[in-house]
């Protein structure tokens, strides 16, 4: 289970940044004015989820196996590089230092080369700000919606993992107690063992006094029968 919820933290990342690459690379250096500084807001928003996703991975690393958490420990430091790098980029593309020459004079002087063409840019980045603003919406709803199937998805391991340890407590308490019968069992037997043993010793005490009683009588009454014949003879 942690396994799969460190697999779709990686996944998210991966995708995310791939699309921060693909804006600083090709779509930026092309634009300018305030699509460009859209577009610059939306980037530095997602590289803050990034570098979350990553951090959230590191949680994460710690409930995975051995051999896995060794493996994927240095990736996730790479990714935070990654996101550090990137953004260094996208402020250095923000103050105009990235790009073509031409973009970056439109995004600082605004691009006021002329009356008509200043006004159709201006047109086209109040819409592609809408489109921006739309796509930031959908993008917006989608990790929301992420979010929340994380959140539940954690919930439920959470109520798996006290289940879990609620049966675990309930094991180990039965076996106490078949423990503490066993040793209950254990001394009465003991109790029984030196009872059988002090009665086997009183009835070997007995039967040998009994013997040297026989053995006693048996020779008095033989004595008794030779001095009779004794007698009976010699007078």
């Amino acid at each position: 289970m942690s396994s799969d919820l460190f697999d779709s933290y990686e996944s998210e990342y991966t995708a995310l940044i791939h699309s921060v690459r693909q804006r600083l690379e090709a779509q930026l250096p092309m634009l300018g004015g305030q699509e460009r500084h859209a577009l610059l807001q939306t980037t530095d928003r997602e590289l803050v989820e990034a570098y979350e996703l990553a951090e959230q991975l590191e949680v994460e690393l710690l409930s995975l196996p051995g051999p896995q958490r060794t493996r994927a420990g240095p990736r996730i430091r790479q990714y935070k590089a990654e996101v550090n790098k990137l953004q260094q980029e996208a402020k250095r593309i923000s103050q105009g230092m990235g790009g073509n020459h031409e973009a970056n004079r439109r995004a600082l002087l605004g691009d006021a080369s002329g009356g008509n063409n200043t006004l159709m840019a201006s047109d086209g980045g109040l819409s592609g700000l809408e489109g921006d603003q739309r796509t930031r919406l959908l993008s917006g709803s989608e990790r929301l919606a992420a979010g929340t199937q994380r959140l539940e998805q954690s919930h439920r391991i959470a109520i798996e993992t006290e289940s879990v340890g609620a049966s675990i407590l309930q094991d180990l308490r039965s076996q106490r107690e078949q423990i503490v019968n066993t040793r209950n069992t254990l001394m009465e037997a003991d109790s029984h063992i030196d009872r059988s043993q002090r009665t086997l010793r009183t009835m070997t005490r007995r039967l040998m006094t009994n013997k040297m009683i026989t053995t006693g009588l048996v020779v008095i009454g033989a004595s008794l029968v030779i001095l009779i014949l004794y007698v009976k003879i010699f007078r």
